[in-house]
């Protein structure tokens, strides 16, 4: 497995702000082969991967995520679970020195406000562990935590995975909240096969 990005420079590193490329190689332990995927920053372009071993979807995931620019929608939220949910939307961006709780409260309800989370629905959702969210709710949480810290990079993880038609509807719309506040972000759809994968617009089809 290598990793052929600049390292993982803070956010105010002008290293990480000048990279247009993103490079990942990651190993198949089952068939020896050696997949490369070559992401361009900066152009709003998005990505799908088919990847049909667990290993290398998670090495993918891995690398991207060393990226300082990079945040990643997993399958199952990635939530803390003795945190509340707000701690758990706030704790990454707060991390990388964003603005004051009551910005990040502001941003992450506008947000929230586009899927018909709002006002006591808002407070809420916030107030909950995460044990008492759904599949998608819990994604949804995952979305606004990664959108919080603004990233270049954008990776879902099975995002579909499990959700009835109402919920995959719902998370489409994911990646267009994105683009309004990042338009020149990347996205990169990951998932075992192409029929659990709706059209997200890809501009591209990676097969690992």
């Amino acid at each position: 497995m290598a990793m052929r990005n600049p390292g993982k420079p803070s956010r105010d590193d002008p290293a990480a702000e000048e990279s247009r490329q993103v490079l990942i190689e990651v190993r198949d332990p089952n068939t020896a082969q050696t997949h490369r995927l070559e992401l361009e920053l900066g152009t709003g372009r998005v990505y799908q991967a088919v990847v049909h071993s667990a290993r290398v979807r998670e090495d993918v995931i891995e690398q991207a995520a060393q990226a300082a620019f990079a945040a990643i929608v997993p399958a199952d939220g990635g939530l803390i679970a003795n945190l509340k949910v707000w701690e758990n939307l706030a704790l990454p961006a707060a991390y990388h020195g964003s603005p004051r709780y009551a910005d990040l409260e502001r941003r992450a309800a506008d947000i929230l406000a586009e899927f018909n989370v709002a006002g006591a629905k808002f407070e809420a959702l916030c107030s909950m562990l995460p044990d008492h969210l759904d599949r998608f709710e819990r994604r949804l949480c995952a979305f606004v935590r990664a959108l919080l810290t603004e990233p270049r990079l954008l990776v879902y993880d099975s995002l579909f995975d499990g959700l009835n038609r109402e919920q995959t509807a719902r998370a489409l719309a994911f990646d267009a909240a994105y683009r309004r506040r990042v338009p020149q972000g990347t996205s990169l759809y990951l998932s075992a096969d192409m029929q659990s994968l709706p059209d997200v617009g890809a501009g591209q089809t990676l097969h690992l």
